[in-house]
């Protein structure tokens, strides 16, 4: 995705009526100022209308009154009536801002829009092997890997970061599309487990465009398994999500 350093914001944006409801409860006008600079902090994530403190640990509402310098009751209020508006969105403690594009420079529209797409896309993979349970041996390696990653929260780093995600998705299309079957399928949840855990490591080394490069040089080279020892040779480590969080 494209580097984000600025939002848009219409000049008759107070004429709005949702603002203007707002703006005569309770504490009103700290709720618009709240809004703004929750549009602010998804503009600094550039995760699609995502807000989270780093790409595995999601805000809750005492980080963002610490953050944002206003009591936790406030903050608390101001979310539930921004939820009851349909202007941000809280799946799972997972905050973001439905219509995101509304407030990107023009541009990365394009690039916002692919995203978009990709993540609905994931959304309707993730409910249609939900439906059907985690693991089962009968399905694809691609419905299995969805239906892992949906289901346990450790995996929460990869939902958050689509272009990691369609980089595990593209693995495991490749594995089902792969001669003979009997060497290409996970046959476990196990299994699976290892090599997610693997991808969710070397990401927290590396970042998410090295995991990609080499995913799809492995694909490319038509090679049986990822090159990890490829990566290590080529890139140092960087500094993991944890440590950036201990260290804040």
């Amino acid at each position: 995705m494209c580097e984000v350093k600025w939002i848009k914001i219409t000049i008759n944006m107070f004429d709005n009526r949702k603002i203007k409801h707002i703006r005569k409860l309770p504490e009103g006008n700290n709720m618009v100022l709240i809004w703004i600079m929750l549009l602010t902090m998804a503009g600094r994530c550039n995760s699609g209308g995502f807000i989270f403190l780093t790409e595995n640990i999601p805000y809750t509402p005492k980080m963002l009154a610490d953050e944002l310098g206003f009591e936790e009751s406030v903050i608390c209020m101001a979310l539930k009536v921004f939820e009851e508006l349909e202007m941000v969105s809280m799946d799972e403690s997972q905050l973001s801002i439905p219509g995101w594009e509304e407030y990107q420079n023009a541009e990365g529209l394009e690039k916002i829009r692919e995203y978009e797409a990709k993540r609905k896309s994931a959304q309707r993979e993730r409910k249609k092997a939900k439906a059907v349970g985690v693991f089962r041996d009968s399905r694809t390696n691609l419905e299995n890997f969805v239906a892992i990653i949906e289901s346990f929260p450790e995996y929460q780093i990869v939902m958050n970061d689509m272009e990691l995600y369609e980089c595990i998705k593209e693995w495991a299309r490749y594995k089902d599309d792969k001669k003979p079957k009997s060497n290409n399928h996970y046959n476990s949840e196990r299994g699976i487990k290892t090599l997610l855990n693997k991808f969710v490591e070397e990401h927290s080394k590396y970042g998410t465009k090295a995991i990609v490069d080499i995913v799809n040089e492995s694909i490319a080279n038509n090679y049986q398994g990822i090159l990890w020892d490829k990566l290590y040779r080529k890139l140092p480590q960087k500094q993991s999500v944890y440590d950036e969080w201990r260290n804040a």
